[in-house]
């Protein structure tokens, strides 16, 4: 008996991978947390009530009528579908799929030919990352089309690769603007091939620069077209806070395997790349967790997809059942940071059609309930707009702001500066207060 003949098929890791991830998901509510969720789904929304894709802003009463094309709209049609449809709990549910789809095709990826231990070092590191990271969100539906993309990729041959890989950047142009890490990652293999080609490097050439060129395309099919790829591109060139040093766990071994190897110094190049994005942002952690196994397990073994019969009707039959009951109990959403929905319950609905001076945090949740902020999470506002509203701690340039734009009722956090401000404003009084939010309303308002 040989010793591959202990080993479990990478078909049972897929689906193993898989079963944990979507059970773990299904029940996090924390994957609902943040405010972006809310202006998604509220987008997705209005797409379906309109039958027609977001070209112009309908939710804000600063920007309402500025152009604003939505650059994740068949995500914000699944997550509205999936609220719509079942509540909180079918989000859940649509989030447990994406993130058990791209576990089990990681789990599959890095189990063809290798030991099972090695597999599972590696899984339990990519989790380990992306825990934190999962959330309901337009980059956590696209994760299948990043590893499918990305092992693909990996394992091309002298041939080049398949034109079969294609259709899957199609679905990522339209889930998430990510799809340029998918376009960055073609082009960093393209030039290695080309460099490691010896005698048919016009050939090597020829077929990744074919390749290269379907996949632009197919990232270009979209309703946003060639801006929404300048603005993908921008998006992930802006640099935040360092949110989490927990990449490093798959940073350095993936690094000691490529590093040694000369010819896979561009890879090493665009895993830095990708290293750098995952401290600072969840989707970076995301993708980062899943991508930099692949390029640290080195070489696959061919090895076709078999998923056995029973485990993966078992797991199909078991993952219908936990999502039926998931939508069947109340998820239930209480306040938090971005979700002030006991302060905003006690605003007069006639003061809610009013404009509103907001914590820029809860704009997501107003968007979410029908209400008009000043300002949101969206990359819809223009970068002096914003600064203007990071400076309003002054009462003389609170006061401007308040009478510029008509402001007839303000909602903000505890912590917010402009809140001392408005308790010592004259003509306003405050309405209710609790750990998350404060609310004023100008006197005379109805």
């Amino acid at each position: 008996m040989t010793p591959s003949s202990h080993r479990i098929d990478a078909g049972l890791w897929a689906i193993l991978a898989a079963a944990v991830v979507f059970a773990a998901v299904l029940v996090a509510p924390r994957v609902l947390d943040g405010g972006d969720l809310y202006w998604h789904i509220a987008a997705g929304r209005w797409m379906i009530e309109n039958q027609q894709v977001l070209r112009i802003d309908p939710f804000s009463f600063t920007f309402q009528g500025q152009p604003w094309e939505t650059r994740d709209w068949l995500a914000e049609l699944l997550l509205a579908a999936a609220y719509v449809g079942a509540g909180w709990g079918g989000v859940l549910a649509l989030a447990a799929a994406a993130g058990a789809g791209g576990a089990g095709l990681l789990a599959f990826q890095l189990a063809r030919g290798r030991r099972d231990v090695f597999t599972a070092i590696w899984l339990m590191l990519a989790v380990i990352i992306a825990a934190d990271a999962v959330k309901a969100l337009p980059y956590l539906l696209a994760l299948p089309c990043l590893v499918a993309w990305t092992g693909g990729l990996l394992r091309t041959d002298e041939k080049g690769p398949s034109l079969k890989l294609l259709p899957v950047m199609l679905v990522w142009a339209n889930l998430s603007s990510s799809f340029v890490i998918g376009l960055a990652l073609t082009a960093v293999l393209a030039v290695e091939a080309i460099i490691a080609a010896k005698d048919n490097r016009l050939a090597v050439a020829r077929s990744w620069a074919v390749f290269l060129g379907c996949a632009l395309v197919f990232g270009l099919i979209t309703p946003t077209g060639a801006p929404g790829l300048v603005h993908a591109i921008r998006a992930l060139t802006v640099a935040g806070p360092v949110g989490s040093l927990l990449p490093l766990l798959v940073a350095l071994p993936a690094a000691s395997v490529l590093l040694p190897r000369r010819s896979l110094w561009l890879r090493f190049v665009f895993l830095a790349g990708l290293f750098a994005l995952a401290l600072t942002s969840a989707m970076g952690r995301l993708f980062f967790a899943a991508a930099a196994p692949l390029f640290g397990a080195g070489p696959q073994q061919a090895e076709e997809l078999k998923l056995q019969g029973r485990p993966l009707t078992a797991l199909i039959f078991l993952a219908v059942i936990a999502a039926a009951i998931r939508i069947v109990l109340p998820v239930e959403r209480l306040d938090d940071a971005a979700t002030p929905q006991t302060a905003l319950m006690q605003v007069p609905a006639a003061i809610k059609r009013q404009p509103v001076f907001n914590d820029a945090a809860f704009g997501g949740f107003l968007i979410f309930r029908d209400v008009r902020p000043f300002l949101d999470s969206r990359p819809l506002y223009f970068e002096s707009f914003r600064n203007r509203y990071a400076a309003v701690k002054a009462p003389g340039l609170l006061a401007n702001t308040l009478t510029r734009y008509h402001i007839r009722w303000t909602i903000l956090a505890p912590g917010n500066p402009a809140v001392k401000l408005m308790d010592g404003m004259t003509g306003w009084h405050r309405l209710y207060k609790d750990q998350w939010a404060v609310v004023h309303i100008r006197n005379g308002a109805r």
